[in-house]
């Protein structure tokens, strides 16, 4: 790279930096998540003058090829942070790339005034220039998908644990719900969450009510088996409710030994054997 580009290119970017920083932000306040509100305008103005000061401070190095050198360490950060940030509250991945894009638009139209008598000059420090953005732009994208995909991981936990509830009804008695499908994910949060509770609570009693699983194959039933099991070397007990006549069926064929555990039709069933285990009754109250 001829170093009277990278001279033209720093020359302009610090010469013009506030006029391409306020035609920048204008630009990117035409965009829909702006408009959504999901960015205010100051952090708009922050963000772009913070990475604009560093994209001026990392040229004046006079490299524009290579943006894994030391002097791009700070905007490599910058754009990851903002990527991810963007990524968590509702930015596309076109909205969050074109952040860098709009940048080059812009930059390209001051080389324009400046150099409109060079076309030679002009040529070629533009196209140094966009080549350098685009890299930063393949950045972003990496790092909005890379925060995207956090994000989604944060969600899927976020709905194991809201889908497992484990739930104190008595002293000593924990009522698990569930409902949907068990695959292996949520297997493992099942068991995790009920032994975490029976710890906490010092229960003795476990009602797993299956009345909402659609299902029950083989590795279903091996889950539920495991999860019992557990929660007996836990030093409770459990009771398996909700077994439909289909489904009893079903793991009868399936040949799953259920004789070490017991179960009942409904959780209410279950419920009431709990309480006479544990010496409970209840009564309904005169008047």
């Amino acid at each position: 790279m001829a170093k009277k580009e990278v001279s033209n290119i720093s020359g302009v970017l610090v010469k013009k930096e506030k006029e391409i920083l306020d035609a920048w932000i204008k630009a990117q306040a035409d965009l829909p998540a702006f408009q959504k509100g999901l960015i205010t305008a100051k952090q708009l103005e922050e963000e772009s003058s913070r990475f604009l000061k560093l994209l001026v401070k990392a040229v004046a190095g006079g490299n524009l090829e290579d943006i894994t050198a030391p002097e791009y360490d700070e905007i490599n950060k910058s754009l990851a942070d903002l990527s991810t940030s963007r990524a968590s509250i509702g930015f596309s991945p076109s909205e969050t790339t074109n952040f860098i894009l709009s940048l080059r638009q812009i930059f390209i139209r001051i080389l324009q005034k400046e150099f409109d008598d060079r076309l030679d000059t002009l040529v070629n420090a533009g196209l140094v220039f966009a080549d350098l953005l685009d890299k930063l732009a393949i950045v972003t994208f990496e790092a909005y998908v890379k925060g995207r995909e956090e994000v989604i991981r944060e969600q899927q936990k976020s709905m194991l644990e809201l889908s497992t509830p484990v739930i104190q009804v008595w002293d000593e008695i924990l009522i698990l719900p569930l409902i949907g499908s068990v695959d292996s994910a949520r297997a493992k949060q099942i068991m995790e969450s009920l032994l975490e509770s029976i710890v906490t609570t010092k229960s003795s009693m476990v009602i797993i009510d299956i009345t909402g699983v659609p299902a029950v194959d083989t590795e279903v039933a091996s889950r539920l088996l495991r999860t019992m099991q557990a929660a007996r070397l836990m030093g409770a007990e459990s009771i398996l409710t909700g077994l439909s006549p289909q489904i009893s069926q079903t793991i009868v064929h399936l040949g799953v030994d259920l004789s070490g555990f017991v179960t009942r039709a409904s959780l209410r069933d279950g419920l009431e054997l709990a309480f006479r285990k544990l010496k409970l009754k209840v009564t309904k109250a005169e008047g």
